[in-house]
């Protein structure tokens, strides 16, 4: 295939990948999920006050609820709210960027690393599965993983195979560095990816020891501070005083988000569960969601482009299986979903590409070949198609409650019809209700610090109220008033002397309730 073919198919390949996670953007999903809410808060309020919600100035990890949240997203959000303010649109830019641009980029990789048709096989299908598509287009701090991987193992390949190793050596860990911001499971992954890529390149490492270290002193530069946070609450277990003289902060957090998750789950069985037979949860495209998502027969096809890796005895091809190793040891430290396994994904895809491509240079009837990969792709495609369809008809229906939708034009409803010092009481039955109101109302931050009233109960904050709103059914304020507005999930009651419905937003109910 001539440059101008190829250049033309990538177009052609970012270009659908653009459509699929660009059809009714920001709308779809509709609403708001909590973790969205509350990594696009602590953007305004960085943006606001260079704090996190609870005052942390510029943290290396937000405490959030309690157990912490990844911060590089809503550093990177930054710009983004400055510019278009606090919205569904501006929290979610980011990551439909990355995601698109990962397609192009998996591309780039491929081509220098392995060959042009596994690039093209690779981006394709890349842009097209669906587990990459809805990870793109919300904004759960913890799916920009993926680009952040892909950018570290292309500077990292490119930097040692270029013709200036030199220069570009000290700076080809950044992004491996970065990663660890993006999602703290990264810590369990760069290690590997790192280790074993330089096992290989030893002779290179030898050979040039300075732009070498400068590369790890620049990890350490990058990373040391998330570094520090995992020293402070998971080894010392208390902040040193030096901590308070850092331009940042390292927060002491109430308690373990690893903790949390894994607390009583047998992993053996439920990663294995999760790898054969994903969620079970009634979605072509997700079932099972660790494997076949993939929109391929995914297994065999990357157990060849393994194969074929190792064969070629190159570094740069095996970077992805490296990546992979790095991944699987996730299983045996966490539960898995199709979140916490985002690291496993696009290796996959690229040592697919790389078995499709190893599997048509190895037939010698090209004509049989080239229908090999075209069955493949078609596949692929087909498969896209039959989820893309489900996801923008069927999917919005199931996870609209998920994400609140229409939670924001309920509470403006509220607050409109609200009479003077009466209460708002916001719905139990919304996951975090105190943070999605915190983002609709765009409350500052400082305002939220100094008005709420904030319990740690079993390591999580709780937040009773902030001003006039509350967050729990049973606060004695609710009761004492002669009445409050309520908004309620449609199902939901509340026991009054007398209720008035007010106004109904989908799947919300705007009420006064007079308690007597």
């Amino acid at each position: 295939m001539t440059l101008q073919k190829s250049t033309i198919a990538i177009t052609a390949i970012t270009v659908i990948a653009a459509i699929l996670r660009l059809w009714r953007f920001p709308d779809l999903p509709g609403g708001l999920n909590q973790d969205e809410a509350s990594a696009g808060y602590e953007t305004f309020s960085l943006l606001t006050h260079g704090t996190d919600r609870w005052g942390n100035p510029w943290p290396v990890y937000f405490p959030s609820w309690g157990s912490g949240q990844n911060v590089l997203l809503s550093y990177l959000s930054v710009p983004v709210v400055g510019l278009f303010g606090l919205s569904v649109l501006s929290v979610r830019l980011v990551p439909v960027l990355l995601g698109i641009g990962a397609v192009p980029l998996l591309y780039v990789a491929l081509r220098r690393f392995a060959d042009l048709p596994a690039a093209l096989v690779g981006a394709g299908l890349l842009a097209v599965t669906p587990w990459h598509v809805t990870a793109s287009r919300w904004a759960l701090e913890s799916n920009i993983l993926p680009f952040f991987l892909l950018a570290g193992v292309t500077t990292l390949g490119y930097a040692y195979t270029s013709s200036r190793p030199r220069t570009l050596i000290p700076f080809s860990l950044v992004f491996l560095a970065l990663a660890l911001y993006a999602y703290g499971v990264a810590i369990f992954v760069v290690p590997v990816i790192v280790g074993l890529y330089l096992c290989t390149r030893y002779r290179t490492v030898l050979k040039h020891p300075v732009p070498v270290g400068l590369s790890m002193l620049g990890f350490l530069v990058v990373g040391g501070p998330l570094l520090l946070f995992i020293l402070v609450n998971n080894v010392l277990h208390r902040s040193p005083d030096f901590i308070s003289s850092l331009p940042f902060s390292v927060p002491k957090f109430p308690s373990s988000r690893l903790d949390q998750i894994t607390n009583g789950q047998d992993l053996a069985e439920l990663n294995t569960h999760f790898v054969t037979s994903g969620f079970n949860d009634g979605y072509l495209w997700t079932v099972p969601n660790g494997f076949l998502a993939l929109g391929v027969i995914g297994i065999p096809l990357a157990a060849l482009g393994v194969h074929f890796a190792a064969r070629t005895r190159s570094p740069e091809t095996n970077l992805f299986t490296f990546w992979l190793v790095g991944a699987v040891i996730l299983l045996f430290v966490v539960p898995a979903n199709g979140n916490r396994a985002n690291a496993l994904f696009i290796p996959l895809i690229a040592l697919t590409a790389i078995g499709v491509s190893g599997l048509y240079r190895s037939m010698t009837d090209r004509k049989t070949g080239r229908a090999v990969v075209a069955v493949i792709m078609a596949t692929a495609v087909g498969y896209a198609t039959l989820f893309f369809h489900d996801y923008t008809t069927r999917h919005p229906k199931q996870i609209a409650r998920a994400f609140g939708e229409g939670f924001d034009d309920a509470l403006k409803s509220a607050d409109g019809a609200r009479h003077p010092d009466e209460p708002v009481y916001v719905s139990e039955r919304l996951p975090l209700n105190y943070m999605e109101t915190l983002f609709f109302l765009k409350a500052d931050p400082q305002d939220f610090q100094a008005n709420s009233d904030v319990k740690t109960v079993d390591g999580v904050f709780q937040v009773r109220n902030y001003r006039h709103y509350y967050f729990f059914g049973n606060e004695p304020s609710l009761d004492s008033a002669p009445s409050y507005l309520a908004v309620l999930r449609r199902d939901e009651q509340r026991t009054c002397a007398r209720i008035e419905t007010l106004t109904r937003h989908e799947q919300w109910t705007v009420a006064r309730c007079v308690t007597h």
